[in-house]
């Protein structure tokens, strides 16, 4: 009678046993779970909204300085002008729209038709305008305060060439983005803005 009892002893310890080693999984999964955890509400808990608020306010007022003086002149020209909001996890994103064609066509001395050497000063102001807007980035980034490392500001262009609403229009997109990294290394430096350039994430389409 003995040995039935000690082989339900032996099952018994053996069932005690997993559900320790269970147990135990479970701690060491939930210990190790727990800082990423705390982290990330710590994280998020250093953001001021406020202060956020603030700093994304004055980017855009240097964006639109840039905007409005180079396209104030030419009527129905600026779209939408430049709003920024911050993406948790990711940084700052601002935005403007932009009638390049309303831009080039309006001039002091009338309309102007559409020739080759419109569209070439079309390209030229785009390109001017983004350099201008990298430029932005590189002597006012660093003032938007609440960004972790790892995250970027990035300013989005739309860019549209169409008279009237209801012609074809050619859109273009241009996307400037740069890490609050190489903001912190090269923001402000003139002699530097080539790299920072090159660093920086340029798309367009």
């Amino acid at each position: 009678m003995e040995e039935p009892n000690s082989i339900n002893n032996v099952g018994r310890l053996c069932r005690i046993a997993r559900t320790f080693i269970f147990l135990v999984l479970i701690l060491a999964f939930s210990t190790a779970a727990l800082p990423f955890g705390a982290n990330q509400d710590a994280a998020d808990a250093k953001v001021d909204y406020g202060m956020a608020q603030k700093d994304i306010f004055k980017l855009e007022l240097a964006i639109n300085e840039v905007i409005n003086r180079d396209f104030s002149s030419s009527q129905f020209a600026i779209v939408q002008p430049a709003k920024g909001v911050y993406l948790p996890g990711y940084g700052v994103s601002f935005s403007f729209l932009i009638n390049i064609h309303r831009a080039v066509i309006s001039t002091p001395f009338g309309q102007i038709n559409s020739t080759p050497e419109t569209l070439e000063l079309k390209m030229r102001r785009i390109e001017d305008l983004k350099e201008k807007m990298i430029r932005v980035l590189q002597n006012n980034g660093d003032g938007v305060r609440q960004l972790r490392k790892d995250d970027s500001i990035t300013i989005v262009a739309f860019i549209e060439d169409r008279n009237i609403p209801d012609e074809p229009n050619a859109n273009k997109t241009i996307v400037m983005s740069a890490s609050k990294k190489d903001l912190d290394e090269l923001g402000r430096k003139d002699d530097r803005f080539k790299e920072f350039k090159q660093r920086m994430k340029i798309i367009e389409y």
